[in-house]
């Protein structure tokens, strides 16, 4: 019996190729679908080639199955966000949101189970909706991705000098009305990068701090100018600020900064407070690995995954009742949704900025070449280049190849099952069959066409 998915790539291969009787080349969408077509083609095969260990296939999905409650969460979450939006797209008469709906509801519904050359699990979804602030799974992956990349900075900063330290801080301000979220989150950026080198009067002569001037004396109502101080109350040497934006129990909305703060020396709360003009909760965080790492990840999570979840449970524990993103009234959710729309909710500063640029400027130029290798671009007159002189086109693919790391070769993985999500709310699997694997005393694990609950590693294992 065909997958699912093989067969909804065949018909869309069959539909482009009527369309299309005379081309010569494919678009990239269709030759995903041809990808697609060759692993449940070569699952199929996959008993008579494949020889794998039973007992490592076991632990794999001994340790996927001990998951699935989570997954199936995630899962049937995006599945509830898919009909809502549908739904706001016909309260706001905005027919763009119906593809957005459309996506959330196909997204990993169905793949191919791979065994990588090293051995570990991986899915081949069939497809992903790629909406990072709406998607717990694509939220999951990109939170990680981005806390991997800054922490090595950040550790690195803190083991550079014994002065150094670095400190987790949520700034707050007023809330904003209905209508203003996206002035709002202009607007608390900004004030953030006065806070960090505040701007104070100086003299216009002498360009010192103070408000009066002694020679020449000021004419007679003319205020002094406000220019940026050469010190100010903190030696701050970088911040990474992650930006949120919920909506309130009172139906405004509560936009905040979560930042990490890159000081050396002394510290002043109270100063600090007093220059952001309202309370602000600091943490100082102790610099190990584990520690940066799990306050980054805290902190990069994006609203649209913390705001179902964490708002249930602070409900129930009588601490908010600030409504869940299904909860909320269409038009403030057409409002978050337009509002987010090629903005940047996490900003980095100081020392952590433009670090792809710093990591290329550092490398040998034998490193160079290797990561051209990597992004596909060929070396000459790139490697060797400070990063300012490449091309915009190439530096996207430079930076895509430093932050993911080595793609993998997918012709080295063993296609040897699928993944389905049921009606019943969870994932079911079909592997080949037990008697083909290798391994002393291995006995028969699954036999092909059998369905059994799932955990598919969410994005952790996909391509």
């Amino acid at each position: 019996m065909m997958h699912p998915g093989q067969r909804q790539a065949e018909l869309q291969v069959m539909r482009w190729a009527e369309r299309h009787p005379d081309a010569r080349t494919v678009p990239p969408h269709i030759d995903s679908c041809l990808d697609r077509i060759r692993r449940y083609e070569q699952m199929t095969t996959a008993e008579a080639r494949v020889k794998v260990d039973p007992y490592q296939l076991a632990s794999i999905e001994i340790d996927l199955l001990d998951q699935l409650p989570a997954y199936s969460a995630r899962r049937e979450a995006e599945q509830e966000l898919a009909v809502y939006v549908d739904r706001v797209a016909s309260e706001t008469l905005s027919p763009d949101l119906y593809q957005v709906a459309q996506s959330l509801h196909d997204c990993r519904q169905t793949g191919a189970v791979g065994i990588k050359p090293d051995g570990g699990m991986m899915i081949a979804w069939d497809q992903k909706c790629g909406h990072v602030r709406l998607c717990p799974d694509e939220s999951r992956e990109e939170t990680q991705r981005l806390a991997e990349w800054y922490l090595p900075p950040l550790v690195e900063f803190k083991k550079a000098d014994p002065r150094n330290r670095i400190f987790y801080a949520v700034f707050t301000d007023h809330n904003f009305r209905p209508g203003q979220l996206r002035a709002g989150k202009k607007y608390l950026f900004e004030k953030f990068k006065n806070w960090m080198q505040p701007a104070r009067p100086m003299c216009r002569v002498m360009f010192e701090d103070g408000p009066a001037c002694a020679v020449p004396r000021r004419p007679k109502g003319e205020q002094p100018i406000t220019l940026k101080a050469d010190a100010t109350p903190w030696d701050l040497h970088g911040a990474l600020v992650i930006q949120e934006d919920p909506l309130s129990a009172a139906g405004d909305w509560n936009v905040h900064l979560n930042a990490f703060l890159l000081v050396r020396g002394r510290f002043d709360y109270a100063a600090a407070r007093a220059e952001w003009g309202a309370n602000v909760h600091f943490q100082e965080i102790d610099g190990t690995p584990e520690s940066v790492r799990g306050a980054l990840l805290e902190a990069i999570k994006y609203s649209a995954r913390i705001v179902p979840e964490k708002s249930q449970d602070k409900a129930e524990a009588g601490e908010s009742a600030a409504p869940a993103m299904t909860e909320w009234p269409a038009d403030r959710w057409l409002e978050w949704w337009r509002a987010g729309q090629r903005f940047r909710r996490v900003r980095s500063y100081g020392c952590l900025y433009g670090l792809h640029e710093k990591r290329w400027n550092a490398m040998t130029e034998r490193e160079q070449v290797n990561t051209c290798a990597l992004a596909e671009i060929p070396p000459v007159g790139v490697a060797g280049a400070a990063w300012r002189e490449l091309g915009e086109d190439t530096r996207a693919k430079l930076r895509r190849v430093m932050t993911h790391g080595e793609p993998l070769d997918m012709s080295l993985v063993e296609w040897v099952g699928a993944v389905k999500f049921c009606e019943d709310g969870v994932y079911s699997v079909s592997l080949i069959p037990g008697d083909n694997f290798s391994g002393s005393g291995a006995g028969r694990t699954s036999s092909a066409g059998s369905a059994r609950p799932f955990d598919p590693g969410g994005g952790r294992h996909g391509p």
